[in-house]
């Protein structure tokens, strides 16, 4: 059993940990704001433009670069964190870009990775090993707040991939924001652009006889589809983003009521124990002076 000293000295140790987490929470819940301001602001626009790259596209024709000869591999792109102290985040990334890379492998494909973030780079070259270690591109991730000209360059890496034919497939792995507590994992085909499947997205007939197209939708989709890849990636780095502060500020908000909670209870033994040796002390002295007497 620990002594008064160590108790008191644990309290203080666990005092000053709150104070932090304290300090963490409030500075992620500012920048979360700011993210939150952010992605409601690109949403509606990356949301439209995919809809219409959408009703562009033919089933028998999923992208404008005809004539090349891809290769079947996919190229990953999984978005994460530098930093940790926000509960699942990383971990929710980690395992989705694990179980699409082997459901890739097991049809026959090959994939190719491109990290986003410190920890699901390490992470999946500890985990996988060789299997990604070659071709594989990482970015730190991108500072304070996301910048359009920081997805640019993030979308001519990819999109250079995809053009020379060296990929037929771009997925994004990352975490949709729904609020503070709650971030949804996402795993998005963004590359080809695929038709509507969905019998209530593909009932256009009406839509396409009163749409016109000009100059021709090939022409349309080859101007849109250069903008509609880059807003995608800025709209899912933002998501992300917004995703991690929000799920530090819960974790930090969770570490702080632990801590309430450790200090409690460590207050009660300190104050049972520093009872008990008053108690003793009073029992010594009431003793001795019995003893005085008698004698």
């Amino acid at each position: 059993m620990p002594n008064i000293k160590d108790l008191k000295n644990r309290i203080g140790s666990v005092k000053n940990t709150q104070q932090t987490t304290k300090a963490m929470k409030m500075v992620s819940a500012a920048k979360l704001r700011r993210s939150q301001d952010a992605i409601a602001a690109q949403r509606p626009y990356a949301n439209e433009i995919k809809s219409l790259m959408a009703a562009l596209a033919t089933s028998d024709d999923h992208h404008v670069s005809l004539g090349v000869e891809r290769e079947p591999v996919t190229l990953i792109i999984a978005m994460s964190s530098d930093r940790g102290l926000c509960g699942s985040y990383n971990s929710s990334v980690i395992r989705a870009a694990i179980k699409t890379y082997q459901d890739e492998v097991q049809k026959g494909r090959k994939a190719k990775f491109v990290f986003v973030g410190k920890k699901v780079n390490e992470a999946l070259k500890s985990r996988l090993g060789k299997q990604v270690s070659d071709a594989t591109i990482h970015f730190e991730e991108f500072g304070q707040r996301i910048a359009f000209r920081k997805a640019s360059e993030l979308a001519k890496v990819a999109r250079a991939e995809f053009d020379a034919g060296r990929v037929d497939h771009v997925v994004l792995v990352y975490n949709q924001f729904k609020n503070a507590i709650l971030q949804v994992i996402r795993v998005e085909t963004v590359l080809p652009v695929a038709a509507p499947t969905d019998e209530r997205e593909s009932s256009s007939d009406i839509g396409d006889k009163m749409v016109i197209v000009k100059p021709n939708r090939e022409e349309l989709r080859a101007q849109l589809e250069s903008k509609y890849f880059v807003s995608q990636l800025y709209k899912a780095l933002l998501e992300s983003q917004a995703s991690e502060h929000g799920a530090r500020m819960s974790s930090m908000d969770s570490a702080t009521r632990n801590a309430g909670e450790m200090i409690r209870k460590l207050t009660l033994q300190y104050n049972k124990q520093r009872q008990a040796a008053i108690t003793k002390e009073l029992l010594e002295i009431i003793a001795g002076s019995e003893s005085q007497k008698t004698s």
